[in-house]
């Protein structure tokens, strides 16, 4: 199932309006509704959460790397206090209702939100209640003191030299070359302020085994970058395929310290990687290593 999904991803990749069809798609497939927009709330809160125990957010200037078809993460950063968040996307895909559907599941989550940030609940139903009943996705942004770069590049976000507080992705940088995190890493540290840190948390599995439970979270490791590149790596699928170390190695060659790092593996990949064929690629990393699923950076240049 999963390679009929990379063949049509393929060919979108390959026609005008091919994400716009890829989003039709996924609306079709009821990729975006409540349910999956609800379960990332907590999770995404928890991250926030983590950075609060490094750089206070109220008050903050914040940018986003990857905006993302849903606003969630910059939205959460309105209610965690952020005074402005600039969010970059190359291609404009938050759409109106989305966001709208966002406000509401967020309405219901309110009281779990409090709990974890120990923000008052009172201040954070104002703040919701400040995004409800939105013209357009103009109005909405501006509400929520978010300034919407699409398309944007966020590694040129034309922003002063140390004016920012935290520079953030979720999910983001797996999706870019490595050339272009070179380039995101060196913006981040020009717009930093000293004491300001960048936030990444990074997808290292398989994505096609969200689609496919036949796949496990390390499948795409067999195969050779001439294959991966030619099929996968386009404007729709973009997997780098980049491991943590790997990621590692870019941030301290562009001058980042690690301020925290906290990562995933599960078992199960570790054996399925000790018996199966690996691409050459990966050569001279462990198992363990190449197992690391998920990854949290938060780092500084200062």
């Amino acid at each position: 199932m999963w390679k009929l999904k990379v063949m049509i991803q393929f060919l979108l990749s390959k026609v005008p309006k091919g994400e716009e069809i890829n989003y039709r798609l996924q609306r079709i497939k009821d990729s975006y509704n409540e349910k999956s927009i609800k379960e990332r709330i907590v999770p995404l809160v928890n991250s926030l959460r983590e950075i609060t125990n490094h750089l206070p957010l109220d008050g903050a200037t914040a940018v986003e790397i990857g905006t993302g078809w849903v606003p969630i993460c910059s939205v959460l950063l309105y209610l965690m206090g952020v005074k402005s968040c600039h969010t970059y996307d190359h291609v404009a895909h938050v759409r109106h209702d989305l966001a709208e559907m966002l406000v509401r599941c967020i309405d219901d989550k309110l009281d779990d939100i409090s709990r974890m940030t120990s923000i008052p609940a009172s201040l954070l139903a104002v703040r919701i209640a400040k995004l409800k009943n939105s013209s357009n996705i103009i109005d909405f942004f501006s509400k929520a003191n978010i300034v919407y770069h699409a398309p944007g590049d966020a590694s040129r976000t034309s922003l002063a030299d140390s004016s920012v507080d935290l520079v953030y992705s979720h999910a983001v940088l797996e999706h870019v070359p490595p050339k272009v995190i070179y380039a995101l890493t060196n913006e981040s540290k020009r717009i930093l302020k000293t004491s300001g840190m960048a936030y990444h948390l990074i997808g290292l599995h398989d994505h096609y085994s969200n689609f496919d439970k036949k796949v496990s979270k390390v499948n795409f490791l067999k195969y050779s970058e001439f294959w991966w590149s030619f099929f996968v790596k386009n404007r729709i699928s973009y997997h780098n395929r980049l491991r943590e170390k790997q990621h590692l190695r870019i941030f301290e060659e562009c001058g980042a310290k690690v301020v925290w790092l906290e990562n995933k593996t599960d078992p199960n990949d570790i054996v399925v990687l000790r018996n199966m064929r690996i691409d050459k690629s990966f050569h001279g990393m462990s198992p363990e290593e190449l197992a690391i699923y998920e990854s949290k950076f938060l780092i500084s240049f200062g």
